[in-house]
């Protein structure tokens, strides 16, 4: 076994023996090394080997199951018991719905092991560069989230199963992106699924346990179509490796397994009609919220989608089908993000949004969109996770996480300020990575006039919610300023978060060698690729973006003005009002009250319904046709 072949084995092993390490030793200071030697392990091995792929010129590494043995059979074992969990689960929570979709979902497993002869794909892991991506995000960012949690969780009475969890989903996560073995991917599919159910409903509150019923049952019926995708694969195309999905000539019913996958990806990564579970796991703590949304498990499901791209590509039939079901989402979650005063709720509809924008890109089909959609979730992961972190350290000051209540927090907290000042801009504002890739994505979609149109609506949503959100932090309140060297925020805050800001900005300046190393080599194993760089501009056949110019021009502004202007308290604390003294509140009446906003969500998801609905429909059709 070679030495990226031992690391990618030990990004997945690693984490799951932490796991099993923290249920047995219990004590909060064992737990607190552990989880750090964990974490500083996941980092290193990821980075190693990015390192290793990039000496050998970033070639595929590919690891047979005979090299892994005896991990296949005990795959399968593993695979049964963790229907079974599910099925016992669900008898306990009286939910007859989970029991039942427990149930197909084993019965459907031991099939297809059967008709495959219990044999895995060749090879059963296969790690190229969007695999390499999804890993620096999970290891890197998913061990700064659980570094965090360290602190965050320090109160918690069930610390033990909290990090046991949270380590299991981090190495399930790397065993997700690792598999090339269908029912592999399933398996660990559904460990992500389980450690998100534990996590979400953590707290054990009525809500939280609703909310995390919900989650686990939305995505167990997305394994269900994903198992039944992968049966009708190994029927229609004669294997069970995902890397061996005809990249042409499908038609009529040969079109339903990649209709399934993608269902199942809309559920993971909770696309309308699926985003219920997303906006209500916001009642876990908000170290759960990060990993759900930056480092696991809603990024699984638009990798699943970027993974099968090259087929869907040339899927004409339904890729304008997942374009629409990414552009809905983009735009509904867009526009309903105006409607929330909950930093939690606000980001989980932009999250929905942005891999709504992944998804389009899909669909989209070029190899200009694709790039774009891999590019966005690079960022989006790093930003995301410094966004809600930010939050939770804000919430345990303020005890709120209410935007409304950060009014003036730039005074009081300047370091969580400053966090949430530089997620906005990484995720709105020229040249960062988020932007770099959403101008990619309008350049890609210029042969779609409504793609256009959704588009222009939804960039103008964002940049209304999320400035509304930096107006309120910037707007001062009579207090004495506390400077950032003498913000009594925890050290362990300080430097996660310094991490994670230092991670946004840093890897935007770098976002030339990141598409060149990064991105360039997963595109050309299938398209004529569409971006160039030189390492300080992008190049696309529509434009030059000069990223490194816009950063420059950037850092200037921030610094002249930091340097130039020194506003007294005076001109704080009293904003002109033709000489009437009066108390600055920014709290002001929203246009949509809660009946239109749910409204809004059942329209959103009866376009979702019937979306998905056709892209079911539309193999049939084209077979009786």
């Amino acid at each position: 076994m070679s030495t990226g072949e031992l690391l990618a084995v030990l990004l997945f092993l690693i984490p799951v023996i932490g796991a099993a390490v923290v249920l047995i030793v219990r004590r909060r200071g064992a737990i607190v090394w552990t989880v750090v030697f964990v974490s500083a392990i996941l980092v290193l091995a990821s980075i190693g080997l990015l390192a290793y792929m990039a000496s050998t010129s970033f070639e595929v590494l590919a690891i047979g199951s005979e090299d892994l043995y005896p991990m296949g059979p005990a795959m399968i074992i593993i695979g049964v018991a963790l229907a079974g969990l599910f099925i016992v689960i669900g008898w306990r929570i009286r939910s007859p719905f989970i029991v039942t979709v427990a149930t197909i979902n084993l019965v459907l497993d031991l099939g297809l092991e059967s008709w495959t002869d219990f044999r895995e794909a060749a090879p059963a892991v296969l790690i190229d560069n969007l695999a390499l991506i999804l890993i620096l995000i999970t290891s890197v960012v998913g061990s700064i989230i659980a570094i965090y949690a360290l602190r965050y969780m320090r109160d918690d009475t069930h610390q033990p199963r909290f990090f046991a969890v949270t380590l299991l989903f981090l190495g399930s996560m790397n065993g997700a992106v690792l598999c090339n073995d269908m029912l592999w991917l399933v398996l660990f599919w559904d460990v992500t699924t389980l450690c998100s159910f534990l996590l979400i409903g953590h707290t054990g509150t009525e809500e939280a346990q609703k909310a995390a019923r919900r989650a686990l049952g939305i995505t167990l019926a997305g394994a269900t179509a994903l198992i039944v995708g992968a049966m009708l694969a190994f029927y229609y195309y004669g294997t069970q490796s995902v890397q061996e999905v005809p990249l042409a000539g499908l038609d009529g019913l040969a079109l339903m397994p990649l209709a399934l996958m993608a269902v199942a990806a809309f559920t993971k990564s909770a696309q309308l009609p699926f985003q219920s579970w997303l906006l209500g796991a916001m009642v876990a703590p908000t170290p759960v919220s990060a990993l759900l949304h930056s480092a696991t498990m809603v990024n699984l499901g638009v990798y699943l989608l970027l993974r099968l791209s090259p087929s869907i590509v040339e899927a004409t039939a339904i890729n304008w089908l997942v374009a629409l079901v990414g552009g809905a989402s983009f735009l509904a979650s867009s526009i309903l993000a105006m409607t929330q005063s909950n930093a939690k709720r606000v980001l989980a509809w932009s999250t929905v949004g942005n891999l709504g924008l992944i998804t389009m890109c899909v669909g989209v089909s070029t190899p200009l969109a694709i790039t774009a959609g891999v590019i966005l979730l690079f960022y989006h992961s790093i930003s995301k996770a410094l966004m809600f972190l930010s939050v939770g350290a804000a919430k345990e000051s303020l005890g709120s996480e209410d935007i409304e209540d950060m009014q003036g927090m730039w005074v009081t907290m300047p370091f969580v300020s400053a966090a949430i000042f530089i997620g906005v801009v990484t995720i709105v504002l020229p040249p960062f990575g988020m932007f770099a890739s959403k101008w990619i994505i309008s350049s890609a979609a210029t042969a779609f006039p409504l793609l256009i149109f959704l588009l222009g609506v939804g960039f103008a949503s964002i940049v209304v919610y999320y400035f509304k959100w930096i107006g309120n932090i910037l707007s001062a309140v009579p207090a004495r300023q506390t400077g950032l060297r003498r913000d009594p925020l925890a050290p362990n805050y300080k430097w996660t978060l310094g991490a994670l800001m230092v991670g946004a900005v840093g890897l935007s300046a770098l976002i030339g060698p990141v598409v060149r190393f990064l991105v360039e080599p997963f595109i050309e194993r299938y398209f004529t690729l569409p971006v160039g760089t030189n390492d300080l501009n992008l190049f696309t056949a529509s434009g030059e973006f000069p990223v490194f110019i816009f950063l420059l021009l950037t850092g200037i502004i921030f610094v002249g003005l930091s340097l130039l202007i020194h506003p007294g308290a005076e001109e704080i604390s009293k904003p002109y009002a033709s000489g009437e003294d009066f108390v600055f509140e920014s709290r002001g009446s929203y246009f949509f009250g809660e009946a239109s906003v749910r409204q809004g969500i059942a329209l959103s998801e009866g376009t979702g319904i019937l979306l998905v609905a056709l892209l079911l429909a539309i193999p049939l059709l084209l077979e009786v046709a």
